[in-house]
């Protein structure tokens, strides 16, 4: 069974460069490893077969019991995705969603033997407030239509539930915008992160 978390505000910033003490914090907060990733905002997939430095993904894949997956966010979704013996972190953002890094992920655990695949997203930006430009509206709404929450404001948990039909999601409804127990870009334009962490 997986064993999911998200930290907040609280906790302390997982943003880079990413404190060593923080890391032990979590890592000991899990009593397992911390694995961590170096986010681009892209679609690859790092499979995960023991502790490494930090790789270039915006996902991690994994079937190592003795390891933590963390993917850090403010105002993107993290994406934790599980099946009884497989294993994700995933950073979805607008550019995540349209460069299908989820389905990246998705595909990755299916080669390692994941079957059914379930998915939970922690605090992140919701619809009501995450407004965007009108090029970048039409373009993510277009792709996806149920990003579109209201003109010119995208709902990137509804792209991604339409994006991933075959894997059970779920939201646990809390805006980093609107809620000051979170990092928030958009709200602060701060550079503080916390994080989801995953592990069988």
């Amino acid at each position: 069974m997986a064993r999911l978390l998200f930290t907040a505000r609280q906790f302390g910033s997982l943003s880079d460069p990413v404190s060593s003490c923080n890391i032990e914090r979590l890592s000991n907060l899990v009593a397992k490893p911390i694995q961590i990733m170096t986010q681009n905002h892209g679609n690859q997939v790092s499979v995960i077969e023991q502790s490494v430095s930090a790789p270039v993904a915006d996902a991690m894949v994994s079937s190592n019991k003795e390891i933590a997956l963390v993917v850090r966010v403010a105002d993107c979704l993290p994406l934790l995705l599980y099946s009884t013996n497989v294993i994700a972190a995933v950073h979805v953002g607008r550019k995540g969603l349209m460069n299908q890094v989820a389905v990246n992920a998705v595909a990755e655990m299916k080669k390692l033997g994941a079957a059914e695949i379930t998915g939970v997203v922690g605090p992140h930006i919701c619809g009501q407030c995450y407004e965007v430009g009108a090029d970048i509206f039409s373009e993510v709404t277009d792709a996806y239509p149920a990003t579109f929450k209201k003109q010119n404001h995208l709902d990137l948990y509804a792209g991604l539930v339409s994006q991933l039909p075959q894997v059970k999601l779920s939201n646990i409804n809390l805006c980093t915008k609107e809620n000051t127990d979170y990092f928030s870009y958009r709200a602060h334009g701060e550079g503080g992160r916390q994080v989801g962490v995953i592990s069988l």
